[in-house]
C-alpha cells in the first residue's frame, strides 16, 4: 500500500479516538443566569404573582433563575446590586425595576460590570427619559423594557369610578374625587396620575378635590384617607394608584360609618387576592392587573435573545395593557389564578426559539386563559391585558 493511503487510513482509524478526547472540552453550555433585583416591599400582595411567574417561566425555559431582595433604600438597593455584580457567580442578565429615582444609577453599574439589562414594571422618571432615551441607546446594554401603561391605567381606573358614580344620574352630574397616589419618585406612580387628571379633565362635571401619595402602603393610606373624609364629607370616589391603598380606603370608610361601593365608590390597581374579593363583594368598584406577567413575559424575550433570536425584529420598548375587573368577570379570573400556582402554564410555547413558527410574540390574558381551557370573559378584558412594542411615535 502506498505510504499516502497508509497515513490516509491511520487518521481515519483515529478520528473516533480524536472526538472521544476532544469531547470533554466542549461540554454542555450551563443555562444561562438571570438574577432579578427585586426592590419591592416583602408584604406587597402583587409581589408573591409576580415571583411565581417568573420561576416558572424560568423553569420551562432552562433558566438558573436568582431572586434578590434589595430593600427600597437608594443605599441598599445600589449596595446589593454592586454584591450581585461582583459575586463569584455574575448573571448573564439582570432584571429589574426602578425606585426612587435611581435607574440611572443601576443602568451605570450594570454597564460597569458589562451585563445586559432588563427593565420591568417602573421605568425612568421622565427627565431621565428625556435626557437619555430608551434602550439601546445611551446605555447600549440595556437591551429593552416592558412596563405596564401607568397613564392608561390610571385613565380607565378613573373613567370606570366616573361611570359607576353617574350611571343613574343626569349627564354632567357633579362628581367630587380624591386620590391616593404612588410614592412620589416613582414613575409608575407619576404615570397614573397623569391618566387620573386627563380623565378627570375630559369627564363633564367632575372635581378633583386632593391627590395624596399615600407611598403605596395600606396604613398611610387608612390614615390619609381618615383625614380627607372630614375634610371632603361630600366625596363620592376615591381614586387609588394601587390595591394596598385602596384596601386601606376600604377600611377608614368603614370605621366612619360609609359604605364603600355604594356611599363612596373605590377602585385600585394590582388585582391583588384582596381586592379582587372585594370586588366580588361589591366593596371595590374595579382592580386593574395583569401586568405581574411583565418578568415572566422579560424572561421568554431574554431566553430568545441568549439563544440568537433578538426580539428587536419586534420592539425594545414594551407597554403592558391593565386589564380591568369588575363583579361582571371577577369569578373568571380567580378561577384563572387559582392558588397563585402557574406550574401548570407552559411559557415555552410564548418562545420563538422553541417554536420557529411563532412570527409575533402573543403576550396575552387570552392565551393563557386558553392553556388553562378556560372561557375568556372578553367583553371587558378583549381591549386590555396584553404586552405589545411602543409604536414608534411612542418611543422616547
Amino acid at each position: 500500500m502506498p505510504v499516502l493511503w497508509r497515513c490516509v487510513v491511520l487518521m481515519l482509524a483515529l478520528l473516533p479516538l480524536a472526538a472521544d478526547a476532544a469531547a470533554p472540552v466542549f461540554p454542555e453550555p450551563r443555562p444561562m443566569r438571570v438574577a432579578f433585583l427585586d426592590a419591592l416591599e416583602p408584604a406587597n400582595p402583587w409581589r408573591r404573582n409576580l415571583l411565581a411567574c417568573m420561576r416558572a417561566a424560568a423553569r420551562d425555559l432552562d433558566i438558573d433563575f436568582t431572586h434578590h431582595p434589595v430593600g427600597h433604600w437608594p443605599g441598599n438597593i445600589l449596595e446589593r446590586a454592586r454584591q450581585v455584580l461582583r459575586g463569584p457567580d455574575k448573571p448573564d442578565y439582570l432584571l429589574f425595576s426602578m425606585h426612587r429615582g435611581i435607574g440611572t444609577r443601576l443602568l451605570e453599574l450594570a454597564q460597569e460590570h458589562r451585563v445586559p439589562v432588563f427593565v420591568i414594571n417602573s421605568g425612568l422618571l421622565p427627565g431621565d427619559v428625556a435626557r437619555l432615551g430608551g434602550p439601546r441607546g445611551h446605555f447600549p446594554l440595556w437591551l429593552g423594557q416592558m412596563l405596564p401603561d401607568d397613564a392608561q391605567a390610571g385613565g380607565v381606573l378613573a373613567r370606570l369610578l366616573l361611570e359607576a358614580a353617574t350611571r343613574e344620574r343626569a349627564p354632567g352630574s357633579p362628581v367630587a374625587l380624591v386620590a391616593l397616589e404612588g410614592r412620589l419618585g416613582d414613575a409608575s406612580a407619576l404615570g397614573r396620575t397623569a391618566g387620573l387628571h386627563e380623565a378627570v379633565a375630559g369627564w363633564d362635571g367632575a372635581t378633583l378635590l386632593q391627590g395624596v401619595s399615600a407611598s403605596w402602603d395600606s396604613e398611610v393610606a387608612l390614615r390619609k384617607t381618615r383625614l380627607l373624609l372630614r375634610r371632603y364629607p361630600e366625596l363620592h370616589v376615591i381614586w387609588s394608584a394601587n390595591d394596598s391603598m385602596a384596601e386601606g380606603a376600604l377600611l377608614a370608610l368603614e370605621d366612619a360609618g360609609r359604605r364603600p361601593g355604594v356611599d363612596v365608590l373605590v377602585g385600585g390597581i394590582d388585582w391583588t387576592p384582596r381586592a379582587l374579593q372585594s370586588v366580588r363583594e361589591g366593596r371595590l368598584v374595579t382592580t386593574l392587573g395583569g401586568h405581574f406577567l411583565e418578568g415572566a413575559w422579560a424572561l421568554v424575550l431574554l431566553s430568545d435573545y441568549h439563544r440568537g433570536r433578538d426580539f428587536a425584529s419586534e420592539g425594545l420598548d414594551w407597554r403592558t395593557s391593565l386589564a380591568p375587573v369588575s363583579r361582571a368577570n371577577v369569578d373568571a379570573v380567580l378561577q384563572w389564578l387559582g392558588e397563585g400556582d402557574f406550574e401548570a402554564l407552559d411559557f415555552r410555547a410564548f418562545s420563538k426559539v422553541a417554536n420557529p413558527a411563532l412570527t409575533h410574540y402573543d403576550f396575552s390574558l387570552r392565551a393563557l386563559f386558553a392553556q388553562r381551557r378556560l372561557r375568556f370573559p372578553g367583553t371587558l378584558l378583549e381591549q386590555y391585558g396584553h404586552a405589545r412594542p411602543l409604536p414608534p411615535e411612542r418611543q422616547p
